[in-house]
């Protein structure tokens, strides 16, 4: 799978993810959402929105599956 088709099928990918990898992909999301608005040149408001919508994706999954706070 290319990064593209991560990106594009982020939400409908997570429902057949273990637990580990939906943690995974938190970390990831919410890394990108703070580099996003990092004080450097790669600053994009509208990246770190669709991160941090892309993270709560995640963590409604999580929390559907009763994972959510570890």
């Amino acid at each position: 799978m290319t990064r593209w088709k991560l990106y594009d099928n982020w939400t409908a990918d997570l429902g057949g993810l273990t637990v580990e990898q939906l943690r995974e992909r938190r970390s990831f999301a919410a890394r990108r959402a703070q580099d996003a608005v990092a004080r450097r040149a790669g600053r994009n408001p509208k990246a770190a929105r669709d991160w941090r919508e892309k993270l709560r994706a995640v963590e409604d999954e999580l929390q559907k599956r009763g994972a959510g706070d570890t």
